[in-house]
């Protein structure tokens, strides 16, 4: 048994252990999404909260290539609450799926809507088909919900969820699956980027590197652990930011540095992100300010290591090109224009003011489609949203070619 499955069960074997509220159950379930983008291992996890937070009992993820006359499964995973099942994937891929009357019909389904079993049936097949009336019932349920996603290079993903066969499902529950179904497209599209630019193992701190933002990794008490490339160029530079004696990331200017370190107390040790700007002294390389997003770290409470990583900061120069581009952001998350620019000028480090002024529009405009954003995206914190964006700008990096790059 592993570390998160040993906490999981400790968790869940506790007299008397308060049950999460549904909306920390879907917070949760988002946070492990997000980790499996960059760590597929986390998938497992990830699919057992999903499991809670939507009171079901399984799902299947696949990815279909859209090329040919027959549809090939290019990635297929059954888990069951957070148990995979490579026994029923593999008698479901060698001996039923040719049969599974809805795999030919997925690319025909509307993108992004939550279908039942009988939505996609004909009556007639739900008394004859060997997937519906044999298969589904021997290891599970039949009682399910189907939905197509658009995947990347000729493929679509469709996900399979899966309840407790005697009971219809909920309003809520369709909600939070609606919820997550943004997160979900995210993750599979980030995990094709990467394989594509064979960087599956690379770390997000690797990966951040291409977009050519700084990473600084700090501790709980906001001392700098690591930092890549960028980010130690920009702080030999010491115009905008430096470490002070204790070794914790600082701003050159004291109300900017006061500003900061409330900033990153809050993060390392609260575990609540937040963005701010960081004003150069107008003496070196770096001659505008920064704009640096504070984003916490889930602990590792399963190692000795008494200088675990707290907080990621991202850093990048303001007016340096956009942090985001926002077409992949808006393809990833299904955001409108509007909202996708939006969401690529808060990750530029821009006020709602700025961002009000330079669209033409009022600021009360402009803080209705942040609320939109964060409902859609599933996220109350703009660090988070920030986030978010960022890891949309580094699966369309992984994706292009070297030479693009």
């Amino acid at each position: 048994m592993d570390a998160e499955r040993r906490e999981e069960s400790f968790i869940n074997a506790r007299p008397g252990a308060q049950r999460p509220s549904p909306a920390s159950r879907l917070q949760l379930a988002i946070a492990h999404l997000q980790q499996a983008a960059f760590d597929e291992a986390h998938w497992r996890v990830a699919s057992a909260r999903i499991d809670d937070a939507a009171g079901i009992w399984g799902s299947h993820l696949a990815v279909l290539s859209e090329r040919g006359p027959r549809h090939r499964f290019l990635f297929s995973r059954i888990v069951i609450r957070g148990e995979p099942r490579d026994d029923i994937e593999q008698t479901y891929v060698e001996d039923y799926a040719s049969l599974d009357e809805r795999v030919h019909r997925t690319a025909a389904l509307a993108g992004g809507r939550l279908l039942h079993n009988r939505d996609i049936l004909s009556e007639r097949e739900r008394k004859t088909s060997p997937v519906y009336c044999d298969f589904l019932p021997r290891v599970g349920s039949n009682n399910q919900v189907v939905v197509r996603l658009k995947g990347l290079r000729e493929t679509h993903i469709v996900w399979t969820l899966s309840a407790t066969p005697s009971l219809d499902w909920s309003s809520e529950q369709l909600d939070v699956l609606n919820r997550l179904l943004p997160h979900v497209r995210h993750f599979v599209h980030v995990r094709q980027a990467l394989a594509a630019a064979d960087a599956r193992s690379a770390s997000l701190a690797e990966l951040l590197d291409r977009t050519g933002l700084g990473v600084v990794h700090l501790d709980c008490d906001g001392r700098v652990l690591e930092a890549n490339e960028p980010a130690r160029s920009l702080l030999r530079a010491g115009n905008c930011l430096k470490t002070n004696g204790a070794g914790q990331l600082a701003a050159r200017w004291r109300s900017d540095d006061v500003r900061l370190g409330r900033l990153l107390a809050a993060c390392c040790r609260g575990g609540l992100g937040g963005s701010t700007t960081v004003r150069s002294t107008g003496e070196g390389r770096v001659a505008g300010p920064l704009v640096l997003h504070a984003c916490p770290v889930r602990p590792d409470r399963t190692t000795f290591d008494t200088r675990a990583v707290a907080a990621q900061v991202l850093l990048r120069e303001l007016g340096a090109g956009p942090a985001a581009d926002p077409g992949p952001v808006a393809d990833a998350y299904g955001l409108t224009r509007t909202e996708s620019r939006v969401a690529a000028s808060l990750a530029e480090g821009r006020s709602v003011g700025e961002i009000a002024a330079s669209t033409g529009r009022k600021e009360s405009t402009v803080r209705w489609h942040v609320r939109n954003l964060h409902s859609k995206l599933g996220v109350h914190r703009q660090a988070d949203l920030v986030r978010l964006v960022l890891s949309a700008a580094v699966a369309t990096s992984a994706e292009e070619p070297e030479g693009k790059q």
